[in-house]
């Protein structure tokens, strides 16, 4: 069963600042994980960012290494304190 990566994001509306620097992580995680295959995620998805990022995992062996490429980025991109990484299912329930 393929899992997805669910990034919540502690924002609101009115943080522009936030909101801009969580759009360019998005385009930032689309380009490490399309250059690595590990994931697919949309430009139409990394566009419509606002404070949830679902991504899409190929394969369930590699929901660890893609975790590992996000927190990477999160961590460029200073958003670690504002980030929150949930592994589902399909049906969108917690696994671990």
């Amino acid at each position: 069963m393929a899992r997805r990566i669910l990034i919540d994001f502690e924002t609101t509306p009115e943080n522009t600042d936030l909101n801009f620097r969580i759009w360019i992580f998005a385009e930032d995680l689309y380009r490490a994980l399309r250059s690595n295959e590990l994931a697919s995620l949309s430009l139409d998805d990394v566009d419509r960012v606002l404070s949830q990022l679902t991504i899409p995992i190929r394969s369930k062996r590699r929901v660890r290494r893609a975790a590992a490429v996000i927190e990477q980025v999160l961590e460029e991109h200073f958003l670690t304190q504002v980030a929150r990484l949930t592994i589902t299912d399909e049906a969108g329930q917690p696994v671990d």
